[in-house]
């Protein structure tokens, strides 16, 4: 642990706060809180991690390197390094590479890093090959997925996708839904682009040699979770996961999505 006084991390959090607000909302000595408020997003860190979790045991976390792409400010690369597993993540994001590496300052913790790394660059093609990509509110983040998803299926057999995607009736048709948001000048890379289906990525996953898919999906969120494999795992084995409601009551929610989204491009009043 940092010897940083609480008086000290404070001051940190803040100056780190004043040059871009903190996305991730960590519990540091002191009672000190980088984002301090109840979190109801699926979106939000505290949340997002009770989703993972169940994941995460039975992918196993012990002894594996793992790469989080799209860091952000690096909570769950902390918390897959608490679990024993040595970590690379990286981010296009300077401020938030910043924010990591300060947490790490602070926690200590040995066997994580973090780095500024852009996807498309050789530097990242020359990256080792990981266990496990983990790929959390990334997807609907960059222009071209194809192409990202391309890069990420190089560097290992397994990920982990989160992401805000386009979801109704049962996810059989692979759909993507250009997102009507302007460019978030204040916050470049936050900047939303294709929402795309469950199909829909998998399919692209099918075209780069990923077969086996397990999905969790809870129909009172648009945020998605699939895992994706190359090779046989026991995660693959399990039954699709319908949190909140039961598969008839997703089916429904899903509709009713369908309808709503449908009814807004014919008006042209869609609101993603």
């Amino acid at each position: 642990m940092s010897t940083m006084s609480p008086e000290d991390i404070r001051s940190k959090v803040e100056e780190h706060g004043r040059i871009q607000p903190w996305n991730h909302n960590y519990s540091l000595p002191g009672g000190i809180e980088t984002r301090p408020g109840e979190q109801r997003s699926h979106g939000k860190n505290l949340i997002k991690i009770e989703r993972l979790k169940p994941l995460f045991e039975i992918i196993g976390l012990q002894g594996k390197n793992v790469l989080d792409v799209g860091c952000n400010e690096g909570f769950f690369s902390f918390f897959m390094a608490e679990k024993g597993a040595t970590v690379q993540g990286i981010d296009i994001d300077t401020h938030r590479v910043d924010k990591a590496k300060f947490i790490k300052s602070v926690k200590g913790t040995a066997n994580v890093q973090f780095d500024v790394v852009d996807i498309y660059c050789e530097r990242f093609r020359a990256m080792p090959h990981a266990d496990l990509c983990l790929c959390l509110g990334f997807l609907h983040r960059v222009p071209d997925p194809f192409s990202a998803v391309a890069a990420l299926v190089e560097k290992t057999d397994m990920i982990v996708f989160e992401w805000k995607a386009l979801k109704f009736g049962p996810h059989d048709d692979a759909f993507a839904y250009f997102s009507p948001k302007g460019i978030d000048h204040k916050d470049y890379y936050g900047t939303e682009y294709w929402l795309l289906s469950y199909a829909a990525l998998e399919r692209v996953l099918q075209r780069l040699g990923f077969a086996y898919f397990h999905r969790v999906d809870d129909p009172r969120q648009r945020r998605a979770i699939l895992v994706a494999g190359r090779k046989p795992h026991a995660i693959f084995e399990r039954p699709h996961a319908v949190i909140g409601g039961g598969r008839i009551m997703a089916l429904l929610r899903h509709t009713k999505r369908y309808v709503r989204t449908m009814w807004g491009v014919l008006t042209g009043r869609i609101n993603a």
